[in-house]
């Protein structure tokens, strides 16, 4: 049976590791902004578990069986239209995000009317996606869930959706059903994620539409495909999503037992919570034993200062500050080359992208706009002016919507690279900082490999399209007055000049913008990144003008230093040593 609560081995390591870091926060050195990113990682872990197939397999009836609640419409047509994302919420709550990066509150019970077809045909409605927010401790244990539309549907922007929605899973179900072979559609699809296998689990929905013998040679089946496309033997999980909500919602174990999903779900959870969840807890942990290294060595140095000539310190505290000079220099190197970095991803790669796109959809509104003259031409002149110009509107918008969202995953990627990339060179900085005064005050350092905790730091937020001139043509009495012919063929002209007009007018917004948020998003990292080798030298200086002041205390002061930092490196050495067990889990 899937657990209600958080599964224990993970809830107990990241409860584990959260005390640790509340306890940092209460330690001498331990630097406030990196310990806040790395409290921020943990508090918005989630895993995406991302649920794909053709249509008509039962995906929405998977994810209301893992929540054990009927939350995501069913039925017998074609359904999920738009990608649906549930996660926990301390109460049931509804958010549609639009394509134009707008948003609104909505019921549950009006979900059908977004995430249809039926409700929201081809998407008219121009959602985005939709967030539900529901009270499960599953949920709340880290876990989101991703209901994408089906492949292979008549509808090509489902599909699309489903293929954006797969970078970003942590782990992937992928639904086939007994009542229906695998289609090419699907075939054609696995062949194509085949790079996801790892975190792949396949599930053979409705098993109570079958006896014994049937299911054993529909499971045989499906596993000798699955292996062909897969280039190898993959589990696959029979289950009846119908039978496990039913035993859920009645507490019934003989469903639950019939509907063979608590076997599939023991192991999924395995895979979510104890492999995927002891790296992040690993990752973090070791983040933080990272700080608390270097806070143990500031407090070690400022201990040996108390005992170390006055002369002998002045002379290390000169070389430390030629070493102070040499960093000024890298700093500016540093800033020098990722800005380099940033202005070629937004003058290349950006401009690329965009100026592309932008001869693809030019070369196509002429002809849509022309099937749209044909299709409404019997409208009166005036009529068919106002239906060409917001008919061009809408597809302009439409289409750069769509690049923009597919631009933003894209830069988001290669922001991050660079983010990754320019974050080891500032760690490779910091630890030279502390070799080199691990060498000069003769005080043992130990470096500390950890993922950069500010990888999540910068990203890029979605700009509402900005409102176009409107059509110009000559005036509405002018047109009346010529043959209709006439008037709406200079109409379709002009319609299809104002479309690659507002075409080209936004390709330059779109890059502006892109550019502009680049070149903000490198401004904030850049400056987080420099503050961590001031924090560093200011840090070491601290602690050795500590001891330099403290050693010319009278004797009892100078003891009472000396007790103060043995009990900082008493507690930095316990934190150390819970962070190790959770560091190696």
């Amino acid at each position: 049976m899937i657990r209600r609560d958080a599964p224990e081995g993970s809830a107990m390591r990241l409860g584990a590791l959260r005390q640790c870091l509340a306890e940092a926060g209460g330690l001498a050195g331990i630097p406030p902004a990196e310990l806040r990113a790395l409290r921020e990682r943990a508090e918005s872990s989630v895993f995406n578990l991302v649920v794909v197939g053709e249509f008509k397999r039962g995906k929405s009836s998977v994810l209301n069986a893992l929540i054990g609640e009927d939350i995501l419409p069913v039925g017998v047509v074609p359904l999920t239209a738009i990608a649906t994302l549930l996660e926990y919420g301390e109460e049931p709550a509804v958010r549609v995000v639009f394509q134009d990066g707008s948003e609104r509150q909505a019921h549950l019970d009006s979900l059908c009317d977004f995430v249809t077809e039926k409700g929201n045909p081809a998407n008219e409605k121009g959602v985005g996606e939709v967030h539900i927010a529901w009270p499960s401790a599953w949920l709340k244990s880290g876990v989101r869930l991703v209901d994408t539309p089906g492949i292979g549907s008549i509808y090509r922007h489902n599909t699309e959706a489903t293929y954006r929605f797969l970078p970003k899973a942590d782990a992937v179900l992928f639904l086939l059903s007994v009542d229906q072979p695998v289609g090419q559609a699907e075939y054609d699809f696995l062949k194509e994620v085949r790079e996801y296998a790892g975190r792949i689990f396949f599930l053979l929905n409705k098993t109570d539409l079958l006896s014994e013998t049937d299911l054993a040679e529909s499971v045989a089946f499906t596993s000798r495909v699955l292996a062909e496309v897969m280039g190898g033997a993959v589990p696959v999980f029979p289950v009846s999503a119908r039978l496990a909500l039913e035993g859920y919602k009645s507490g019934s174990e003989t469903l639950l037992e019939k509907s063979r999903f608590p076997a599939f779900t023991a192991t999924l959870e395995r895979f979510l919570m104890e492999g995927k969840g002891n790296a992040l807890s690993a990752s973090i942990a070791k983040g933080l034993l990272r700080l608390v290294s270097q806070a143990r060595f500031n407090a070690e140095l400022a201990r040996s200062s108390l005992s170390t000539p006055l002369d002998e310190l002045r002379r290390k505290v000169q070389a430390f500050e030629q070493k102070r000079g040499e960093m000024a220099q890298e700093k500016r190197d540093f800033a020098i080359l990722l800005e380099a970095e940033v202005k070629r991803l937004a003058g290349q790669d950006v401009t690329a992208d965009v100026e592309a796109f932008k001869m693809k959809l030019t070369e196509g509104i002429e002809s849509r706009v022309k099937t749209r003259f044909e299709v409404m031409r019997h409208l009166p002149s005036g009529e068919l002016h106002e239906d060409l110009q917001r008919y061009v509107v809408d597809e302009v918008r439409a289409a750069w919507d769509g690049f923009r969202r597919d631009e933003d995953e894209k830069l988001d990627a290669a922001f991050q690279g660079l983010c990754d990339r320019f974050s080891g060179k500032i760690d490779a900085t910091v630890d030279e900082l502390y070799r080199f005064s691990s060498e000069l005050f003769s005080i043992p350092f130990e470096t500390i490999g950890a993922e950069s905790a500010w990888s999540d730091k910068s990203r890029f937020y979605y700009k509402f399209w900005e409102a176009p001139g409107s059509l110009k043509i000559m005036a509405t009495s002018l047109l009346h007055a010529l043959p209709k012919f006439l008037g709406d063929a200079l109409i379709l002209r002009e319609a299809q000049k104002y479309g690659r007009e507002l075409v080209d007018t936004q390709a330059g917004r779109v890059r502006y913008d892109f550019a502009q948020r680049l070149d903000k998003s490198m401004r904030d990292f850049s400056a987080a990144m420099l503050e961590r080798i001031d924090a560093t030298l200011a840090s070491i200086e601290t602690a050795v003008k500590k001891g330099m002041e403290a050693s010319t205390e009278t004797a009892s002061g100078a003891e009472d230093r000396a007790r103060e930092l043995s009990g900082a490196l008493a507690r930095l050495d316990s934190l150390a040593a819970q962070l190790q067990t959770l560091a190696s889990a």
